[in-house]
């Protein structure tokens, strides 16, 4: 692979490889002391009411994390979130006011045993519920309406081909029905819906931030990179890379946002974590690049930061 150099984070620096004490402490801490430091840590947006959609793509999926640090970083804070696969769980963190540098820590030290453990394969190879447990752990067992920022996640209900938008209910379950890729994790029963990644229908969910009382709408596009991509090496690696291909055609919602953010991407593929630090640096750049466009649409000054 081309890329080399450790990534630096929101402050310009390198992160060490043991930086994992500020999550440490963060787990420890009582709910309601979370509850109430995540309402300090987001805080409030005058003028428009921003809404932002993460688009899903694996590891990819890290690039959001380096998009908010530069949004926040310049006082444009989402009004409202929604997410589909890797997008909600990068959104339901944020929604549920963890700082960006714990979310990048969560990233950083993520790795599959911690969202997926093999079973015999009926459904997916994975089952996901781990992913559902470590999101609870993160975040405590909340409902939408618990959230301080509001959110909302894509699924499909396989059994009537449906989008199904989730902003009810816990939010954990939810996530992990977003993130739920065919054939490799295992669905999620809700009622009498069988709920896969929302990636099939809609990879991309802009309309649901317009339901939520959004009024400029930013969009993040993890499948825009250049082609051709490497080939693939391993079985994992070809289904992540056919999904990818397939959910190309279910981002026809881009063209309702306002500023459509396009990472640089196309040299990473959806299960190497090892990316992830540069994956967050390229999401930083492509929101650099597209800065000077949503300040001037906000009113905001382009010297504004912190």
């Amino acid at each position: 692979m081309s890329y080399k150099a450790k990534a630096p984070d929101a402050t310009g620096t390198v992160d060490s490889a043991g930086s994992a004490t500020r999550l440490t402490r963060w787990l420890k801490r009582p709910f309601q002391r979370r509850q109430d430091e995540g309402k300090r840590v987001i805080g409030h947006m005058e003028g428009k009411h921003v809404g932002l959609a993460l688009s899903g793509g694996g590891a990819l999926g890290a690039a959001h994390i380096g998009v908010l640090e530069v949004l926040v970083a310049h006082g444009i804070r989402p009004y409202c979130i929604s997410g589909t696969s890797a997008g909600s769980a990068v959104g339901a963190l944020y929604s549920a006011g963890l700082s960006l540098a714990l979310i990048r820590e969560v990233a950083l030290s993520l790795d599959w045993t911690k969202v997926g453990r093999v079973v015999r394969p009926r459904r997916g190879f994975f089952d996901g519920s781990k992913l559902e447990q470590y999101l609870i752990r993160l975040i405590g067992d909340r409902t939408f309406d618990q959230l301080i920022t509001p959110f909302s996640c894509a699924a499909v209900d396989i059994l009537r081909d449906e989008l199904v938008t989730l902003r009810e209910g816990r939010v954990a379950p939810a996530v992990r029905a977003s993130c739920a890729f065919p054939g490799v994790f295992t669905p999620v029963v809700m009622g009498e819906r069988l709920l896969v990644d929302g990636g099939l229908i809609n990879n991309m969910p802009v309309g649901a931030l317009r339901e939520m009382g959004a009024e400029y709408l930013i969009a993040v596009d993890l499948s825009s990179s250049t082609l051709p991509r490497k080939p693939p090496n391993s079985l994992l690696e070809m289904w992540f890379m056919s999904l990818s291909t397939l959910t190309r055609l279910t981002h026809h919602e881009g063209s309702l946002a306002d500023v459509v953010i396009c990472p640089d991407i196309g040299e990473f593929n959806g299960i190497d974590l090892g990316a992830i630090p540069h994956l967050i640096q390229r999401g930083r750049e492509a929101a650099e690049r597209a800065l000077p466009r949503i300040l001037g649409d906000l009113g905001l000054e382009a010297n504004r930061a912190g």
